[in-house]
C-alpha cells in the first residue's frame, strides 16, 4: 500500500473515495479524539472541528478523522450525494493533498435511536507529543456474511497497519459495527486475530454501514486521549 505524508503530522493510506485507508501520527506527534455534543448535526459539526482546532493551536491539515452517524443505510445513490458536500467542505478547508483527501473516517446507521439528519460523532486531530503509535484505519464495510467478513476483513486490517508501521500490539480500542442479530460471530473464539482483536476490549455498536447493500463494519486505532465537549 502507498503511504502518503500529511503537513498536519500524520502519515495516509490514500484511496480512490472521500476519505483515506487510515492514517498515524508521525514522529514528534500524537492523536487525540474529541467527543461534541451527541448527535451534532453535521453542518454544525463542521464548525466545531474548526473551532477546536484553533483553540488548540493546530491548523486545519491537523484533522486525520472523522467519525459520522446517520439516520440509516443509503442508496448507491444518496451515498454519492452525502459525499458531495462532504468532499466540498474538506476542499474549502484546503486539505487535499496531492489531490487525496487525508483524513480517515468511519460512518454508519445506528440500529438504536438513530440521529433525525447525518451527525457527527467524534473527530481526531493531531497535536505536538510523544508517545505509543497513535492511529486510526478507517471503517471497513461488507455486505458478505459473518464468516466470510471476518476472513477478509482481518487480513485488509493487517495491511493497512502494516503500511502505517504500526501492528496488532498497539490497537488500544476495536469498533464492530453490526445488528443485534450478528452478535453470534464471537461465539467461535478460533477466529483468525480474535485474541488480538479483543485484548484491548471490543465495542460493538448496533450499526449497519452507511450504503443500503452493506452488512457489517469495523475500525480500530490508538489514540493518546479523548476529550468530551
Amino acid at each position: 500500500m502507498h503511504v502518503m505524508t500529511s503537513p498536519g503530522g500524520f502519515r495516509f493510506l490514500p484511496t480512490d473515495g472521500p476519505f483515506s485507508a487510515g492514517v498515524a501520527a508521525d514522529p514528534g506527534f500524537q492523536i487525540v479524539r474529541v467527543y461534541p455534543s451527541r448527535y451534532t448535526p453535521l453542518e454544525e459539526g463542521f464548525q466545531v472541528v474548526e473551532e477546536t482546532l484553533a483553540a488548540a493551536g493546530r491548523p486545519l491539515n491537523a484533522l486525520c478523522a472523522m467519525e459520522l452517524r446517520i439516520p440509516k443505510p443509503l442508496t448507491r445513490e444518496g451515498f454519492d450525494r452525502f459525499n458531495r458536500g462532504y468532499v466540498e467542505q474538506h476542499e474549502k478547508w484546503g486539505l487535499r493533498v496531492n489531490g487525496q483527501l487525508p483524513a480517515a473516517r468511519t460512518n454508519v446507521a445506528p440500529e438504536v435511536e438513530p440521529p433525525p439528519g447525518p451527525s457527527l460523532h467524534a473527530f481526531c486531530h493531531t497535536v505536538e507529543g510523544h508517545g505509543r503509535h497513535n492511529f486510526v484505519i478507517s471503517g471497513m464495510g461488507t455486505r458478505s456474511n459473518v464468516a466470510g467478513f471476518w476472513a477478509a476483513i482481518v487480513l485488509t486490517l493487517e495491511e493497512r497497519m502494516n503500511a502505517l508501521g504500526v501492528g496488532w500490539a498497539d490497537v488500544t480500542e476495536a469498533q464492530f459495527y453490526g445488528t443485534r442479530s450478528d452478535h453470534e460471530v464471537f461465539v467461535d473464539d478460533t477466529l483468525h486475530r480474535f485474541a488480538e482483536l479483543v485484548r484491548p476490549g471490543l465495542r460493538w455498536y448496533f450499526s449497519r454501514p452507511p450504503v443500503d447493500f452493506g452488512r457489517l463494519e469495523i475500525d480500530l486505532r490508538a489514540v493518546a486521549r479523548d476529550t468530551w465537549m
